[in-house]
């Protein structure tokens, strides 16, 4: 880039996009996760491993 710094602009353009994509997909995600628990009533946020899913789930409510 320094070599050529017309290729500046349209680099920070892409790394400003592709910042925003993964805010849009954060965002999407907040949303799915709220759907989940106002739904089925179980908080799927933070999961670690498969093993601490199990621990957390709920015997009444059947996995998705």
């Amino acid at each position: 880039m320094l070599g050529k710094p017309e290729t500046i602009e349209p680099a920070v353009d892409l790394i400003l996009i592709s910042r925003h994509l993964e805010r849009i997909g954060d965002h999407a995600t907040n949303i799915a996760e709220d759907v989940i628990f106002v739904v089925e009533a179980r908080d799927v946020r933070h999961r670690t491993t498969p093993h601490a899913i199990e621990r957390r789930r709920s015997p009444h409510i059947p996995p998705v």
